[in-house]
């Protein structure tokens, strides 16, 4: 594992903290527990090397923040 890899996957892992936070306190929207799941599915899939959970937690995280950002 590079040190890019173990950056990548602390940041997913706070930001995943940070929405499963925003779900529970800030009125338990779909887009928070979809990014967080999100953003879990890209720091696991980068550590443990799974293409296919890299490729869902992206799918999921940049949707719920593009869910979150538009009108």
């Amino acid at each position: 594992m590079t040190k890019t890899d173990k950056v990548l996957i602390s940041v997913a892992v706070i930001l995943a903290a940070i929405n499963v936070y925003d779900f529970f306190y800030d009125g338990q929207q779909i887009r928070n527990l979809a990014g967080a799941t999100g953003f879990a599915l890209l720091a696991f899939g980068t550590y443990k090397n799974v293409s296919w959970a890299t490729a869902t937690g992206a799918v999921l995280a940049i949707g719920a923040i593009v869910v979150k950002h538009l009108p």
